[in-house]
């Protein structure tokens, strides 16, 4: 069992056709409570709004919670530019960014669209090296870098003092590579239940802890955090899989078996029907004061 302070946040929808409804439950989450709001980057669905131009609105109309991408799909952003975006939220929000970082996906589709990347292992590829880069880019000092897949010449990505706090680099990982990174690099792992089984997940956590001391890291370094994708809703048969379905206490304890079970240590409910600020509403008004 983790004993990590455990924390809560929902991830919103991008739609075009829902902004009233992101921009409410937003404000809904904070006011309850909530430690953290996501907004997903799917910059190739027609029907999704882009992310990194939601996170400042939204950084705007909160004051306290932090507001993650999740994740940002690397294969359409260079490093530089997400390390020059990431440092102006950061200062201009007083440190509430939380960037999260994944190679994209379904990626079949993406070099379609323009990822910089044809197939998905040369975007593991990027990502592995990425994330020291976008560190390095926020020292504030200029970077030359070589790399197999990003050259740079004394670029600086920082407008002013480097961002303080560094943003936090979660990232959206599931298969032996992907989880390798997020051991050696990363801040946090940022599954979702709907793309894994929940017998995976020991192995999957164990994957994470071995990359990291492999790299000389501290596993306890790396935040677990869990997108729970699914509705709160005593009408429906309930689940617990690839969904969760079901009444308030349903999922109360569905959370404290992946928290003692499982290891995560922040759950950022995706409600999947229904109306997101009342389903945001349920969340903290009548599942995390179970727990």
């Amino acid at each position: 069992m983790t004993t990590a302070p455990i924390t809560y946040g929902a991830a919103l929808p991008a739609s075009a056709r829902r902004l009233p409804e992101l921009l409410e439950a937003t404000t809904i989450a904070e006011e309850l409570g909530a430690d953290l709001v996501t907004v997903a980057d799917h910059p190739y669905l027609p029907s999704e709004q882009d992310a990194w131009t939601l996170i400042p609105l939204l950084l705007a109309r909160t004051s306290r919670v932090r507001v993650a991408t999740n994740v940002t799909a690397l294969p359409f952003r260079s490093p530089t530019v997400i390390a020059k975006g990431a440092a102006t939220l950061q200062h201009t929000s007083g440190g509430r960014f939380v960037l999260g970082l994944g190679a994209g996906g379904p990626y079949d589709g993406l070099p379609g669209w323009g990822a910089q990347w044809s197939t998905l292992g040369q975007a593991i590829g990027a990502l592995d090296e990425a994330i020291p880069l976008l560190r390095r880019l926020w020292s504030g000092r200029p970077v030359t870098h070589d790399g197999d897949h990003y050259r740079l010449r004394d670029a600086v990505a920082v407008a002013g003092a480097p961002p303080d706090p560094v943003p936090p680099i979660w990232v959206g990982a599931f298969k032996p590579r992907m989880l390798a990174v997020t051991g050696r690099h990363a801040d946090g792992w940022l599954p979702t239940n709907a793309y894994l089984s929940l017998d995976e997940v020991p192995a999957m956590q164990r994957a994470v802890d071995e990359a990291a001391v492999a790299a000389g890291r501290d596993p306890s370094a790396v935040r677990r955090i869990f997108n729970v994708m699914g509705v709160i809703d005593e009408g429906r048969p309930p689940r617990n899989d690839q969904l969760l379905v079901g009444s308030a206490g349903h999922w109360a304890e569905a959370l404290t078996d992946y928290r003692e079970r499982l290891g995560f240590e922040t759950f950022v409910f995706w409600p999947v029907h229904g109306d997101t600020r009342r389903q945001v509403e349920l969340f903290f008004e009548s599942v995390v004061p179970k727990l």
